[in-house]
């Protein structure tokens, strides 16, 4: 795709000088910054807000944080994101997640960020991930007409030392309250509301710890739960597993299909992820949630039969390792629901942002730390408190390090489709080289994974409702 065609309609009229900028496909402006040898702080990028006056678009540089605080007194208007659904409407002709910093194109009033005045020439992405548009400074303000002008956006970086380099009690709050829509005082660091471990959950761990149990008592178990139920029957009948025939009993499945283990820790996970409860929406939401762990959790599994046999991790335990990875960004939306809130809102404003400074800068604690937090709690095997503990750690090479390091190479590929989250792009070599990995091999399972998805698009859209 090249320009939507409002983009190239508007241009056209406008009689634009601009030069094209066509790059392979990639999912963030630093991506794209790097595939067109640009520096991110060249591009610039646009936020769509709304409130009882109507959609408003603030434009400013594509490596600057939003400042809600600043742009709301700027204006004297109460301002919120525009939900995903009303944007996808707004900009129709766009790829999803894409939304071009041209406001007069699509009828909407638009803000400028002052810090653009910086800039010799403007480079933005124009509804297209395969695309930049560049041109000078004075020609994209000229397209813009008679925008308002101010500061209402921060460096990344310097806000990234703010925080980092500030102490006491209130080094998250006054962060909180100029960059979210919403005036909260986060108080995580003391983490006492744990929930506790489902019943169906405390039931699966004991039979693991009985060297005795069978298939049997594992279908009991299940059969208890008749959601969970449902969703193991549908798994050991989908084409993943190539069974010839149709699974109508538990114990069938377990016993011919699945294994033991495999099932013992798939609905262990099921059970578990399910008793934690937080809106579908957002970049957070359960929808995104399930989606990408159960990608993440079949890759891992896919890949862990490739890792030299002294060093391969039993099959079930590697699936359960990628499905709750991020078990701790549930426990933040269940327990706490205003921060949960702003951390979705912050996201979704600051997209390319990686997801732990997310939420380092929004509540001074991140999900893997919360998540490991839990599971230890929760008397859970210290093989998954590590793999959800250092699953953004690419140095880790301690006890375990072969489930994090799996999950981690896991994500890395997924996100190179689109999917998951904004670490540093690309397969590192140390995780590559511990696993015993190359990175072809790794790119052709994902790719046969994206190539035969329906059967996991299903399960997550049930998983999530």
């Amino acid at each position: 795709m090249g320009l939507p065609a409002t983009i190239r309609e508007f241009l056209e009229r406008e009689h634009a000088d601009y030069e094209l900028l066509f790059h392979h496909r990639t999912t963030t402006l630093t991506q794209a910054a790097e595939a067109c040898e640009l520096p991110v702080n060249q591009l610039v990028r646009a936020v769509v807000l709304v409130d009882g006056q109507g959609p408003l678009m603030a434009v400013l540089p594509a490596d600057h944080v939003l400042d809600f605080e600043a742009l709301c007194t700027l204006l004297q208007r109460d301002m919120e994101l525009l939900p995903g659904n009303r944007l996808d409407t707004l900009f129709s002709d766009c790829e999803a997640r894409s939304c071009p910093p041209l406001a007069p194109a699509y009828g909407l009033d638009v803000i400028v960020d002052t810090a653009l005045e910086e800039h010799e020439h403007i480079v933005f992405e124009p509804g297209s991930h395969t695309t930049l548009v560049q041109m000078p400074r004075e020609q994209y303000l000229r397209l813009l007409g008679h925008a308002t002008g101010g500061r209402f956006s921060r460096p990344a970086a310097s806000l990234r030392a703010e925080v980092e380099g500030s102490t006491g009690e209130g080094r998250v709050s006054n962060v909180v309250e100029r960059l979210t829509p919403a005036r909260v005082k986060p108080d995580v660091d003391e983490f006492h509301e744990l929930p506790p471990l489902p019943a169906t959950a405390a039931r699966i761990l004991q039979l693991a710890a009985d060297p005795h149990s069978n298939a049997r008592q594992l279908a009991e178990i299940i059969e208890q739960d008749p959601a969970l139920s449902a969703q193991i029957l549908r798994y050991a009948n989908s084409s993943l597993y190539g069974y010839a025939g149709s699974i109508g009993n538990l114990q069938t499945a377990i016993a011919r299909v699945l294994g033991f283990d495999y099932v013992l820790n798939l609905a262990l996970g099921f059970s578990i992820g399910k008793s934690l409860r937080i809106p579908r929406e957002g970049p957070f939401g359960l929808d995104a949630f399930w989606k990408h762990s159960v990608y993440a959790a079949r890759l891992v599994e896919q890949l862990a039969r490739c890792l030299p046999k002294r060093q391969r991790p039993p099959g079930g335990t590697a699936y359960l390792a990628g499905l709750l990875q991020n078990l701790g960004r549930l426990v933040l939306g269940h327990t706490f629901q205003p921060e949960f809130f702003i951390l979705n809102r912050f996201a979704q404003a600051n997209p390319d942002m990686p997801t732990c400074e997310l939420e380092r800068h929004v509540l001074g604690v991140t999900h893997d730390r919360i998540g490991a937090w839990l599971m230890e709690a929760w008397g859970l095997p210290q093989e998954l408190v590590t793999a959800v503990r250092h699953h953004h750690d690419e140095d880790y090479w301690e006890r375990h390090a072969t489930y994090p390091q799996l999950v981690l190479v896991a994500n890395r590929a997924l996100a190179l489709h689109g999917l998951g989250e904004h670490d540093p792009a690309g397969l590192p070599a140390f995780s590559l080289g511990m696993l015993g990995l190359d990175e072809g091999q790794v790119f052709e399972i994902t790719e046969k994974l994206f190539d035969s998805s329906d059967d996991l698009e299903d399960l997550a859209q049930r998983l999530a409702a």
